[in-house]
């Protein structure tokens, strides 16, 4: 019984991440209604609450028979309808869902208890005065996130009717950003400052190797990139870099960048993450061929050869990267530390990023089309973890490939591993 349980929930996870493809085909629509519940109850049904809505209210008219738009139905198609929305309804958080979506697609079918609908508009008119905060990602003065809930004296701050889910899954394939984690994604977006973006997979260290020959051969030339590191003990840390690991024929080649910076999501000192601006600008990356990745001329982040295995890779922060709570504790809880896993990701194409968010948005366009819900017959991984699919994926996606010109070189006498 056990481990049916860990089975069904890793479906209900794997469907979650890929919700956005999921909802399209005909096993969603021809799912139980204690199996829908199940579903959309989960945080990480990566879908916008309207779209939920709308998967729903496609699922409904599945099993009641009905092919018209809401305009359309007769009285007894409505009656049909609302019996199979009778018990899921409760669990769409309907005070999430826009104000003109609801007033023009969920009550017009009538499925709504008149006191959820004036609840709906009350918290609407209680948002619209600024009485209540947005649901969301709330950004400090000084970059850092939090998350912030909606709250007021009638309602209830753990209501899970106010809290938002993820949304779409940015970083697909992740084995670090997954499942609890999967909210973490959106604060690496808000700070590479495209909410909406979608990342792909160049290399991860436990599929493609632990050797900097690996990292350098999936991930030189191409930007920008991300580089999101699991700790020993679960800290979840990194860099984000805008220019490219470039090869050339001297070690401990510098590159200047205006953008670039550390952050650490998750670790056992501070409660929320905190990012990292560089500050000595001409030493943003190091291209070392006999290294991971290198932020800083500290180095700030060092990734070394067979980093889950030995505690060379080390962090001297603040040196190049500074900012509030900067200290070589920061990162991964210690000056030296072993790297248990890494992945490295870059932009995904723009036609994929404007697929994956467009397809919700042409779902809703026509709610009632079952044809579009119908138009993915499978399910299927967005990113393979072959190294034959992701070669080729970095091959072909030039758009990412750059030069830098920028390159400047220092310490070229000093040892590895050695501070600068």
């Amino acid at each position: 019984a056990k481990c049916t349980a860990s089975f069904m929930e890793r479906c209900i996870i794997y469907i979650g991440e890929n919700a956005s493809e999921c909802v399209k085909t005909n096993a969603f629509l021809n799912l139980k209604k204690e199996a829908l519940i199940k579903l959309i109850s989960s945080d990480y049904f990566c879908l916008e609450e309207e779209d939920v809505w709308r998967c729903v209210l496609a699922w409904a008219k599945n099993h009641a028979g009905v092919t018209q738009p809401t305009a359309h139905w007769t009285e007894e198609e409505r009656v049909r309808v609302c019996q199979q929305l009778s018990g899921v309804i409760s669990h769409v958080r309907l005070l999430l869902i826009d104000s003109q979506v609801f007033a023009e697609e969920v009550e017009p079918t009538g499925a709504v208890p008149m006191e959820l609908s004036l609840e709906r508009y009350r918290y609407a008119a209680l948002q619209h005065s600024n009485k209540i905060p947005h649901s969301g990602v709330g950004v400090s003065g000084n970059g850092n996130v939090g998350f912030v809930t909606p709250n007021c004296n009638t309602m209830n701050e753990a209501d899970k009717r106010l809290q938002p889910r993820l949304t779409v899954n940015m970083f697909p394939g992740s084995q670090i950003l997954k499942n609890d984690k999967l909210h973490l994604q959106g604060v690496l977006n808000n700070w590479y400052g495209v909410t909406k973006q979608i990342w792909r997979l160049l290399y991860r260290a436990s599929t493609h190797g632990f050797s900097p020959t690996a990292f350098h051969r999936y991930c030189d030339g191409v930007a920008p990139c991300f580089v999101i590191c699991l700790g020993s003990h679960a800290e979840i840390s990194g860099g984000f870099t805008d220019v490219a690991w470039s090869k050339t024929s001297r070690k401990g080649v510098y590159i200047h960048s205006e953008r670039a910076f550390l952050f650490t999501l998750s670790n056992n000192i501070s409660e929320t993450p905190l990012k990292f601006d560089i500050v000595k600008k001409p030493y943003a990356i190091c291209y070392h061929p006999d290294c991971g990745p290198i932020f800083g001329a500290g180095a700030d982040l060092l990734i070394a050869n067979n980093c889950n295995t030995t505690k060379d890779s080390y962090s001297n922060l603040p040196h190049s990267y500074d900012g509030p709570g900067a200290s070589y504790e920061s990162l991964f809880g210690d000056y030296n530390f072993t790297i248990t896993d890494y992945e490295v990701y870059t932009l995904g194409s723009p036609s994929a990023t404007a697929n994956m968010i467009n397809s919700l948005s042409a779902s809703g366009s026509n709610p009632n089309s079952n044809a579009l819900m119908n138009s993915t017959n499978g399910l299927t991984p967005n990113v393979s973890n072959s190294s034959s699919s992701l070669a080729n994926a970095n091959a072909i996606n030039t758009s990412n490939v750059i030069n830098s010109g920028n390159n400047s070189t220092v310490g070229l006498a000093k040892t590895k591993y050695e501070r600068y």
